[in-house]
């Protein structure tokens, strides 16, 4: 299997004469098999969602909390937050507009609403309320959500009135939940007009090469998810069985199965009990021979039809989400 080799051509643009040309995410440059290096450099490309955080959605009682069969389970109506927040509408838009001009995929936040309100909203077997925030990453399916923080103090003197900002910005990796960049601007002498004409386009040119060099690593190393494997109720083996006259268990199968096909060998085993074994940090290659996208549901299918080949024992992918692998034994 031939290897991806990565380059980074951001750098070299000064000494090209082109020092003042915006850098775009596209300026990675990608050798590998020829009949799919244009499939693998679109692959590379971090597709963007902007989101207001849990804070500014409680502020506005967008936020609730629901409990059903014992659980907590958080619903954000973020529909209702546009609405009601036109400052951070203006700062959304300003985001939005940055990333655009320099070639990120990015999915405007209230157009992926709309898209996905023609859909129910409450399940129609059990009449739950589902979360916005959950929808949207399921039905868009961005790399990574850009989840802005805003809020502004006002301090009252005797005779003055002052107002002050404090905005941040964190890039999350959505397959993996990892905080891979911050922006964080407290107590700001002025206003949003001003933060958004002056301020806004240095800070998020300093948060831009953390997300370009977060997404170059994936391209050279593969994505991040965790995989797990559980057994049904009625399934007729534990994972602590062996299946062979060498002593060799399901659970030493499955270990080296996970090493073989993550990137590298990488994966760390956090969980390992005879009814179930369960991996994080698995490095999982970004697309197929064929250049389409590999994402955790991939990984689960090729454990599950090699499962079965070896030992012919049905089981299901039920992976959830973008970085959730889970295989169920039947």
């Amino acid at each position: 299997m031939k290897y991806l080799y990565y380059i980074l051509l951001a750098f070299c643009c000064v000494s090209c004469g082109q020092g003042n040309k915006q850098k775009n995410i596209t300026d990675i440059s990608i050798s590998e098999n020829k009949a799919n290096t244009v499939n693998v450099i679109n692959q590379a490309k971090p597709k963007l969602m902007i989101i207001p955080s849990d804070r500014m959605l409680k502020d506005e009682k967008c936020l609730t909390i629901n409990t059903f069969n014992g659980k907590e389970t958080i619903i954000r109506d973020i529909s209702g937050f546009i609405v009601k927040s036109e400052k951070s509408n203006s700062i959304i838009s300003a985001i939005q507009k940055y990333f655009i001009q320099i070639g990120y995929p990015l999915n405007d936040l209230e157009q992926s609403l709309k898209a996905i309100n023609d859909r129910q909203i409450l399940d129609e077997t059990d009449n739950i309320a589902k979360d916005a925030k959950t929808l949207l990453l399921n039905t868009v399916s961005p790399d990574m959500i850009l989840e802005l923080d805003y809020q502004e103090n006002i301090i009252t003197g005797r005779t003055s009135r002052k107002s002050y900002i404090n905005i941040a910005l964190s890039a999350i990796d959505v397959y993996s939940d990892k905080v891979i960049a911050v922006s964080n601007k407290n107590n700001l002498d002025m206003s949003l007009d001003e933060y958004l004409e002056k301020g806004i386009t240095k800070d998020l040119e300093t948060l831009e090469p953390q997300l370009r060099n977060y997404f170059t690593d994936i391209v050279a190393n593969g994505r991040e998810i965790s995989f797990r494997v559980t057994l049904s109720n009625d399934c007729p083996i534990n994972l602590s069985d062996m299946y062979n006259n060498e002593g060799d268990t399901y659970s030493d199968w499955i270990r080296r199965w996970v090493i073989t096909n993550a990137k590298n060998g990488s994966a760390n085993m956090v969980s390992n009990t005879k009814k179930e074994m369960a991996f994080t940090n698995v490095r999982i290659s970004n697309v197929m021979d064929d250049g389409t996208q590999f994402n955790a549901y991939e990984f689960a299918g090729k454990f599950r039809k090699e499962f079965f080949k070896t030992f012919s024992l049905q089981s299901s992918n039920n992976s959830q989400g973008l970085g959730n692998a889970l295989v169920i034994i039947n």
